[in-house]
C-alpha cells in the first residue's frame, strides 16, 4: 500500500527537491546600442558623414549611410561622446550620451554649412526607446551606489514592478541567504541570472543563482519581467549584471562598509508572542569591505579590471528558549578578473575570471530548527573549495564587426556552483562524513521543532555553455531592418549525495499522548543531467513613427538520469536494500514561441510611445519532471514505533511492522531489492509548460528627463507538470475521482492569532478518500495536469526621473490579479488540501494562486501572493555642501496565511484548507522606509564619501511570518480510525518571524 506523508515530511522533501535539483534557460544581454542621424540645417539627411565614438575603450569610427543614418552596436555600458564630420561643413559633438544595458539610445546631429562653425551639445539620449521590448526595471551605478539598500541584487529586484519577494531585508540581514520570489504570475524557477552575457542559472536550484555577489563590482544592473526580445525563453524574471571593465584611464577605488547590533533599536517581540519567544530576528554584526582597480595594460588595446569583496554577515534569528542565542553566521567573498582586448579595429575580445565563495554556519536556524539541526555550508567544486584557477564562472567571448551592417559574438563559458549542507550536530560538523556520523533528528511535537540533528547534502554542479549571437542591418525602401539571430547551447550535471543519520528521523508524537513515527530513507547517489538547444531570428522594423517586432524562437530540451547505487538502509536492510540501478532517459521537450511588438511613437516630437505585444514563453526543464523516473529514485518509508527504551530512536524490535507502512514512496514493499523498476514514467505525450503574454501598455515624456507609463499584462499558464497515480504499472489506468468517496468531520480551530476571526472556531469539513477496495497507489505517471491552468491580470503605474540637475526618481505602483482555474479532472482527489508543489500551495482550491517559499532559509511559513506593491526611490544632491540624500520605500499587501487542519483517511494524514478561500486571512500589510545620506569629497582627482544609511527608520516590528502547520493537539496513533480529525496544533499561528529594527549602518569610499 502507499499513503501519503504527513505534512511536516512533505515540507522536508519539497525543501530537499528545491535545493537540489532543476534546470535554467537562455538570455543574455550585456551590452547597449546608439543609433542616429545626421541632417544638415534645412533638415536633409547628409550621408558620408564620419562619426566617431569614443568613451569606453579605444575610439571608433563609422560613416553615415545614404539616409544620413549611422549605429554603433554591442557597446559596453557607460558614457560615450560622438562627433560628426564631414568636408564643407562644421562639426557637431555630443556629449554625456548613456548607453545602458539592453537599451538603444536614439540620437540626431545637426551640421551646418560652415567649416568654422563647432557645435557641442551636452545631453543624455532620449528617454523613451521606440526599440523597447518589454518591462522591467534598469538600474544603473549611480543608483546602486547612492540608493539606500542592502546591497545584493535581491533587494533591487524588490523595486521592480510586478516583482514581489518572500522576505525584507533590512540593512542586510537577510543578504546571507537567497530570496525567492514571484513576478507576474511566474515563480522564481523560471527565472534566470546572466553575468556578463553567460546564463549561470543554477542547474539543480531552478531559477536561482549559484552564486552570491560583489554588489560594487556592477557597471549596470537590468530586470526585465516580460517582452518581445527573443533571447528570453522563460517567462520568469531575467536578471543582466554586467560588472565594470577597464578603460583608457586608470581608476581605482576601496570600500568598508558596518552594521553594527549596538545601533539598533531594541528588539520588540510581539505582546501576544512574549510567552513562548524570548527573542526575534535581529543583526548582530554586517561588514563589507573590497576594492577594485582598472586601467590600460596597451592603450586603445588591452584593459584590465580586478576587484575584491568580502562580507561577514551575522545575524540572531527568532529564539523559542529562553537566554539562547540562534546565530547564523555567512562568509561572502568575490575575485574578479575581466580582460578587454581589441586586436584590431573590428574585432573585441573579452575574457572574464569570476570566483564566489560562501562559508555559512547556522543556516534555517530559527523557532523549528534547533541550533543544532542547523546547516553549516560551504563550497564544494571540482578541485576542492575553488579560487581563480577553480572558478564559479570563467568565458571567453570574441565580436567581429563584418563593416557597419553585421557582427556576430562568439562565446564559450564553464559555470560550478557545488556546495554541501551539513547538520552541526552540536559539533559544528563541516564535512558530509561528520553530518552522517550525528545523532538520529527528532521531530519535536511538542515545540514544533527539530533537535538533535538533520538531513545532510552534497551537490556538485558544473555547467558548460556555448552561444553564437550576431545582427544583421538592411533596408528596404523607407524600412530600416535590423535582424537578431542566435543559437546556443547548455549542457548542465548534477552530482548529489544524502543523508539522515542512522538512515532515519523520528516524529515524537508521544510527547502530545499521540504514537511516535518514524521514516526509513534510502538516498541513492544522484546524478541528473540535462542539455538544451536554443536557436532565434528576428526583426525590428522600423518605418516612420512605427517599430514593428517579430521573432520566432526553437527551444529543445532533453533530461536523463545516470545509473548508480542506493545503499541499503541500516535499520530495515530487508525492507530498503542495496540497489544498483540503470540509467534512464528519453524525455525531450521542443516548442516553438513566437514573439511579435508593436510601436508607435505620436507627433513629431516622439514624446508619446504606444505599445502592444504577444509573446509565447516555454518553461525551463526542472527536477521534478526527471529524476522520479530514475529505477534507483531516492525511497522511503513510514511506521508507527513504540519507544521502550524511551531513547527517541526508532530500533528494529520496537517497529510496528503488523500495523504495516503509514507510508512509502520508491520502491515495492513487496519486492523492495528489485533493480531497473521505476514506479514512475513519462505520460510519452508530455510537454513543457507555456506561457501565453498580451502587453498592452503607454509611455509619455512629460518633462524633459521625466516620464510616465503605464503597462497593462494579461498572462495565461497552461500545461503544468504533474504527478498521477495509476493502478497497473504502464496501463494508464488513473485513478478518478468515482474512486474516491465523500467524508465530513468536524472539530475546533485552534488559532493563535488574536485578531483572527477564526480562532476557535468549530468546523464541519468535507474531504475525501480512497473507497473501500480500491487498491493503494504503488505506480504513477509524469504527465501534463488536466483542466488546470493560471491567470495573471497586471497593472503597473511607473514613474521615471532620470538623474538630471541634481535629483532622481524611479516609482512604481502595481496591482495584480494571479488565480487558478481547477477543474473535474485537475485532480483524483478532489480534497480541498494544502500540500507542498512547485507552482501552488492547494491544487484543487479556485480562486487565489498562493505560493510558498520552500528551499531557501528558514521562510517555510511564507505563501507569497500580494494583490497590490509599491516601490519609490529617490535621491537628491544637495548643492554647495556636495551631500547626496538618498531614499527607498516598498510597501505590499501582507501575505496569505492558509491554516488547515488535520484528517485522517486510508491514504494518510491530510491537511485541509480551514477557509473558505486560501487568502482569506492574511498577514498586516509590510511597509520599509531606508534612507542615504553621504557626503563626498574630492581632491585633484581623488575622490571620498563617506555615508549613513538608516533601515526600516519607522522602526516596525510587522508580522512577516506565523507558524502556518497544524497536526499534533490530538495526535494521530495506531487506534486512530479513518475519518477522525485533529484539532491543529498548540503552535499553530505562532509568531514565527517579525520586521527587523530599525538599524544603522556607516560607510566610506575611496576612489581615483
Amino acid at each position: 500500500m502507499k499513503r501519503c506523508p504527513t505534512i511536516w515530511s512533505r515540507a522536508v522533501w519539497t525543501a530537499l527537491l528545491v535545493s537540489l535539483i532543476a534546470v535554467g534557460a537562455y538570455a543574455q544581454l550585456q551590452s547597449g546600442n546608439i543609433f542616429g542621424t545626421v541632417t544638415g540645417n534645412d533638415g536633409a539627411a547628409l550621408p558620408g558623414v564620419t562619426v566617431t565614438l569614443s568613451g569606453i575603450g579605444a575610439a571608433q569610427n563609422t560613416v553615415t549611410d545614404s539616409a544620413g543614418r549611422f549605429r554603433f552596436i554591442n557597446l559596453s555600458p557607460g558614457t560615450y561622446t560622438l562627433k560628426a564630420e564631414l568636408a564643407g561643413y562644421g562639426t557637431a559633438t555630443r556629449s554625456g550620451v548613456t548607453v545602458n544595458i539592453g537599451r538603444n539610445a536614439e540620437l540626431a546631429m545637426t551640421l551646418n554649412p560652415s567649416v568654422s562653425q563647432s557645435i557641442t551639445v551636452t545631453a543624455e539620449a532620449p528617454l523613451l526607446d521606440v526599440r523597447k521590448t518589454g518591462t522591467g526595471n534598469d538600474v544603473p551605478r549611480v543608483e546602486l551606489e547612492k540608493i539606500p539598500s542592502a546591497r545584493d541584487p535581491w533587494v533591487i529586484l524588490q523595486q521592480t514592478p510586478g516583482v514581489t519577494m518572500d522576505r525584507n531585508n533590512v540593512g542586510g540581514n537577510e543578504s546571507g541567504q537567497q530570496s525567492v520570489y514571484v513576478s507576474k504570475g511566474t515563480i522564481g524557477t523560471q527565472s534566470t541570472w546572466n553575468v556578463d552575457g553567460v546564463n549561470i542559472t543554477d542547474f539543480a536550484a531552478t531559477g536561482s543563482s549559484p552564486s552570491y555577489y560583489d554588489f560594487d563590482s556592477f557597471e549596470e544592473m537590468q530586470i526585465t519581467t516580460g517582452g518581445s526580445d527573443p533571447r528570453i525563453m522563460t517567462p520568469g524574471v531575467q536578471l543582466n549584471m554586467v560588472t565594470k571593465r577597464g578603460t583608457n584611464d586608470f581608476s581605482g577605488s576601496a570600500r568598508y562598509f558596518r552594521t553594527d547590533g549596538a545601533w539598533q533599536a531594541d528588539p520588540r517581540v510581539p505582546a501576544e508572542a512574549t510567552a513562548y519567544l524570548p527573542r526575534v530576528n535581529e543583526i548582530n554584526g554586517i561588514s563589507d569591505a573590497g576594492g577594485d582597480i582598472s586601467g590600460p595594460i596597451i592603450r586603445d588595446k588591452l584593459w584590465l579590471w580586478a576587484a575584491y569583496g568580502k562580507q561577514n554577515i551575522n545575524i540572531l534569528s527568532a529564539a523559542i528558549i529562553a537566554g539562547a542565542r540562534f546565530q547564523d553566521k555567512t562568509l561572502l567573498r568575490n575575485e574578479n578578473v575581466k580582460l578587454n582586448a581589441q586586436p584590431f579595429a573590428s574585432n573585441s575580445l573579452t575574457l572574464v575570471d569570476q570566483f564566489g565563495e560562501k562559508i555559512k554556519k547556522g543556516r534555517n536556524v530559527g523557532p523549528t530548527r534547533l541550533p543544532e539541526t542547523a546547516w553549516n555550508q560551504g563550497n564544494i567544486y571540482d578541485n576542492g573549495t575553488g579560487s581563480l584557477t577553480d572558478p564559479t564562472l570563467w568565458k571567453i567571448e570574441d565580436t567581429q564587426l563584418f563593416g557597419p551592417n553585421f557582427y556576430l559574438t562568439g562565446m564559450y563559458s564553464k559555470v560550478q556552483g557545488g556546495f554541501g549542507l551539513i547538520a552541526d550536530n552540536g559539533q559544528g560538523c563541516t564535512t558530509f562524513e561528520c553530518g552522517a556520523a550525528g545523532p538520529v533528528a527528532k521531530f519535536n511535537e511538542a515545540i514544533g521543532a527539530w533537535q538533535d540533528s538533520y538531513v545532510s547534502i552534497d551537490s556538485l554542479r558544473p555547467q558548460t555553455q556555448y552561444r553564437l549571437d550576431g545582427s544583421a542591418f538592411a533596408n528596404t525602401g523607407a524600412m530600416s531592418h535590423e535582424f537578431k539571430f542566435g543559437w546556443g547551447y547548455r549542457e548542465a550535471k548534477v552530482t548529489s549525495d544524502s543523508v539522515w543519520p542512522g538512515g532515519e528521523y523520528t516524529d515524537l508524537y508521544s510527547l502530545v499522548g499521540g504514537t511516535d513515527q518514524v521514516l526509513f530513507t534510502r538516498f541513492p547517489l544522484l546524478t541528473f543531467s540535462a542539455k538544451s538547444t536554443d536557436a532565434y531570428i528576428g526583426d525590428t522594423m522600423l518605418l516612420g513613427n512605427l517599430t514593428l517586432q517579430a521573432a520566432l524562437r526553437y527551444d529543445l530540451q532533453k533530461g536523463a538520469n545516470s545509473a548508480g547505487v542506493s545503499p541499503a538502509n541500516s535499520v530495515v536492510p530487508e525492507i530498503l536494500p542495496t540497489v544498483n540501478f540503470p540509467a534512464a532517459s528519453g524525455l525531450s521537450w521542443d516548442n516553438i514561441s513566437p514573439r511579435l511588438g508593436l510601436t508607435y511613437a505620436l507627433g513629431a516630437d516622439r514624446r508619446t510611445l504606444l505599445r502592444a505585444g504577444y509573446n509565447r514563453y516555454v518553461n525551463q526543464l526542472n527536477s521534478g519532471a526527471v529524476t522520479p523516473t530514475s529505477p534507483g529514485a531516492y525511497s522511503r518509508v513510514l511506521y508507527y514505533f513504540n519507544d521502550l527504551n524511551h531513547d527517541q530512536v526508532a530500533q528494529h524490535n520496537e517497529i510496528d511492522f503488523d500495523y504495516g507502512p503509514l507510508f512509502f514512496d520508491g520502491f515495492d514493499p513487496a519486492n523492495p531489492g528489485a533493480a531497473g523498476t521505476a514506479f514512475t514514467r513519462w505520460d510519452p505525450d508530455l510537454k513543457a509548460p507555456i506561457t501565453d503574454e498580451i502587453l498592452l501598455g503607454g509611455e509619455r515624456e512629460v518633462l524633459t528627463n521625466f516620464s510616465v507609463g503605464l503597462n497593462l499584462t494579461y498572462r495565461k499558464l497552461k500545461d503544468f507538470v504533474g504527478t498521477y497515480n495509476e493502478k497497473h504499472q504502464g496501463q494508464g489506468d488513473f485513478y478518478t475521482a468515482a474512486d474516491y468517496v465523500q467524508r465530513h468531520t468536524s472539530g475546533t480551530l485552534n488559532n493563535n492569532v488574536p485578531t483572527s476571526p477564526f480562532a476557535g472556531t468549530p468546523f464541519d469539513v468535507t474531504y475525501y478518500e480512497l473507497a473501500a477496495g480500491v487498491p493503494l497507489p504503488v505506480y504513477s505517471v509524469i504527465r501534463n495536469i488536466p483542466d488546470y491552468e493560471q491567470t495573471y491580470k497586471g497593472a503597473e503605474l511607473n514613474l521615471i526621473k532620470r538623474m538630471s540637475n541634481r535629483w532622481m526618481m524611479r516609482g512604481n505602483v502595481t496591482l495584480q490579479d494571479w488565480t487558478q482555474d481547477s477543474g473535474a479532472n485537475t485532480s483524483a482527489d478532489p480534497s480541498r488540501a494544502r500540500a507542498a508543489n512547485a507552482f501552488t500551495a492547494c491544487l484543487t482550491c479556485n480562486g487565489a494562486v498562493i505560493y510558498q517559499s520552500t528551499g531557501s532559509g528558514s521562510k517555510g511559513n511564507v505563501y507569497i501572493n500580494s494583490k497590490w506593491s509599491t516601490s519609490l526611490t529617490g535621491l537628491y544632491q544637495i548643492p554647495v555642501v556636495e551631500t547626496s540624500l538618498g531614499f527607498n520605500l516598498n510597501s505590499r499587501q501582507g501575505y496569505a496565511l492558509p491554516y488547515v487542519y488535520a484528517v485522517r483517511t486510508r491514504e494518510g494524514t491530510k491537511n485541509i484548507i480551514a477557509t473558505d478561500e486560501v487568502d482569506s486571512e492574511r498577514l498586516p500589510n509590510v511597509t520599509q522606509l531606508d534612507m542615504n545620506l553621504s557626503k563626498d569629497f574630492r581632491f585633484r582627482g581623488l575622490g571620498f564619501t563617506v555615508s549613513v544609511d538608516a533601515f526600516n527608520v519607522l522602526n516596525k516590528n510587522t508580522v512577516l511570518q506565523r507558524n502556518a502547520g497544524a497536526e499534533n493537539a490530538n495526535a494521530f496513533n495506531s487506534a486512530s480510525p479513518t475519518g477522525s480529525a485533529l484539532n491543529t496544533s498548540t503552535t499553530t499561528g505562532r509568531v514565527v518571524e517579525v520586521l527587523s529594527p530599525r538599524v544603522f549602518r556607516i560607510g566610506a569610499r575611496f576612489s581615483f
